[in-house]
């Protein structure tokens, strides 16, 4: 049976660029040939946004699509890169994709059928209408490409819980079964196999949360893996890497901009990523929309001012953590549900273990803010970070959500989270 493969983005993709920089005037010929250049977001209408002639966002997207079919797909990630030249940061912002949110022209619907309704451009309309940021440039990864990168670097190292390694080799989330053979502990995943590891989202991690939190998780620890596996090759094998997977990329950036970039960031001389999750701790609901589908209602006034303190050091509340943003705008009484019934979030008394806070290597459902490291070596979010982490437990386990939002709205057909088969 074919498999309905869903695929994550990869933020390595910037960084090929910038490592591959310094050696990019021995390749211009080829590198032009290599990019698949489409669409220019910057003529896309989204009215007033906020922008910064010094701050660079580029948007990141992992299409459904396979990269032998021409139909756009739905988005299964959605992440805004973030260049600070006047702060020299590097930054990562992960918008989760059952956030309920409004359409531009297609009413409300989950963040992730933008994209299938009109591509990166109706993406972008709808993450500028519901959270007001401008976006200059995009990139589009699809299934293909991720595992290309993962090989070529020669696999990655993830540590693999024992819930999660069990489930990798009983489900098909590692979709060629040769490889289902995966053991607990620090493991060298090649790219099927990282790419079923990072579609998790069943098996509650005591890292990362459950749910879509586990999951957006998994794919921060995968893209933080790669962009140490990356960094450790020689610069012609970056290149070289760079140059076989870039017409598999879909972006509007040509080559003279991705040079201009990548020596831009070089001089930088930053090698950490500061990590968001919107939404944020403590301004989010769960619960069931149209056809019983489950979402994320949340506080969009809190959220908003969140991200663009996150991206542009604007508009600071309190301490700049996820819960004074929260309790600045409302918290859960801010939170639109437009009519539909709306369950808390547990973040007060979550059962899923050792979730309090981000990790070096993505983060857990516990606060939306954290470093990744460069070194690779773990360290509380609080100790690189301006604004320090939420000290608020993590959400309840995907059996608690599931509960809890069947009593939400009409009954109806639930979404499928059978094992045997890949998840949306």
């Amino acid at each position: 049976m074919t498999l309905k493969t869903y695929k994550i983005i990869l933020g390595i993709f910037l960084v090929i660029s910038v490592a591959a920089g310094g050696v990019l005037g021995y390749y211009d010929a080829r590198l032009e040939a290599a990019i698949n250049k489409t669409g220019d977001l910057g003529s896309v209408d989204v009215g007033d946004v906020k922008f910064d002639e010094d701050v660079v966002n580029i948007l990141l997207v992992g299409s459904d699509r396979r990269s032998d079919e021409e139909a756009a797909g739905r988005s299964d990630s959605s992440m805004i890169a973030t260049i600070n030249f006047k702060t020299k940061e590097l930054k990562l912002t992960s918008i989760m994709r059952d956030i309920y949110v409004e359409i531009p022209g297609h009413g409300r619907d989950k963040l992730n059928s933008a994209y299938a309704y009109g591509g990166v451009e109706l993406l972008y309309q709808t993450i500028a209408k519901n959270f007001g940021i401008k976006i200059d440039k995009y990139c589009v990864v699809d299934f293909d490409t991720f595992e290309k990168v993962i090989n070529e670097v020669g696999g990655i190292e993830i540590d693999l819980e024992e819930k999660e390694a069990q489930y990798l080799n009983t489900t098909n989330y590692i979709s060629k079964k040769k490889y289902r053979n995966v053991k607990a502990g620090k493991h060298t995943l090649n790219g099927n196999q990282a790419l079923g590891y990072s579609r998790i989202r069943y098996v509650v991690s005591k890292k990362y949360g459950d749910g879509d939190f586990g999951r957006t998780g998994r794919q921060r620890a995968v893209m933080q893996a790669t962009f140490d596996k990356v960094k450790g090759q020689s610069l012609t094998k970056i290149l070289d890497i760079a140059l076989k997977v870039l017409s598999d990329v879909s972006t509007d950036m040509d080559a003279d901009y991705i040079k201009g970039l990548a020596a831009s960031v070089i001089k930088m001389g930053t090698t950490d990523i500061d990590q968001m999750r919107i939404p944020i701790e403590g301004s989010y609901k769960m619960g069931r929309a149209q056809h019983n589908m489950f979402v994320f209602f949340i506080n969009f006034n809190a959220n908003k001012a969140a991200m663009n303190y996150f991206i542009f050091g604007d508009g600071k509340a309190g301490d700049g953590s996820d819960e004074a943003f929260a309790k600045e705008y409302g918290g859960l009484s801010g939170v639109e549900t437009f009519g539909y019934s709306g369950v808390s979030n547990t973040s007060s008394g979550s059962t899923s273990s050792g979730n309090t806070g981000y990790n070096n290597s993505g983060g857990s459902a516990g606060s939306g803010y954290s470093t990744s490291s460069s070194s690779g070596t773990s360290r509380p979010a609080s100790t690189s970070t301006k604004r320090p982490a939420t000290t608020a437990a993590t959400q309840a386990t995907t059996e608690q959500q599931t509960q809890a939002t069947t009593h939400a709205t009409t009954a109806a057909k639930p979404e499928n989270t059978s094992q045997g088969n890949a998840e949306e």
